[in-house]
């Protein structure tokens, strides 16, 4: 992993420390972090898209409210198996990355809402429909948003 890679890792981190508790658009809270993990196990492969996840995760748990652990899991999964389903053929198009993406998505607000409504004794599917779901819809357009940008490198890709 690069030295590009990690300050772009440490700048996401603080944004989703900072901004992410103001940037909500109803009950939604997008990841910023998210769309990173998957993008860093599809350039550089399963091991460091699990030690992204993990490390990323475990800090945002521990400058959060969730228990510490709970998106470590969530995202170095999401980093291991973004490198497994690609298949070493990174993602050209933005369509396969958006359903990729929005798949780690919903698991990840799956996990976050059932210990969400655990914790406070509320129903989890209103929870999860109400504040879950279109927290992964956010994520998705975010990460489609940074997958057109000219941020994103597309070394040997077409659009």
């Amino acid at each position: 992993m690069n030295f590009r890679l990690i300050l772009v890792a440490v700048i996401l981190l603080i944004l989703q420390a900072g901004l992410g508790p103001i940037i909500t658009l109803g009950d939604a809270r997008p990841s910023f972090l998210l769309p990173f993990v998957v993008y860093v196990g599809l350039r550089e492969g399963s091991l460091w898209g699990t030690v992204a996840g993990f490390v990323l995760g475990l800090s945002i748990d521990s400058l959060g409210q969730l228990p510490l652990g709970m998106s470590a899991v969530a995202l170095s999964t999401a980093g291991f198996f973004s490198a497994r389903l690609s298949k070493d053929d990174p993602f050209r198009l933005w369509w396969p990355w958006t359903v990729l993406v929005l798949l780690f998505a919903i698991l990840l607000e799956v996990l976050r809402m059932l210990l969400l409504a655990r914790a406070n004794s509320l129903p989890f599917f209103p929870v999860l429909f109400s504040s879950g779901l279109p927290s992964a819809a956010a994520t998705t357009v975010l990460a489609i948003l940074w997958f057109l940008s000219p941020l994103h490198s597309r070394e040997d890709s077409v659009r």
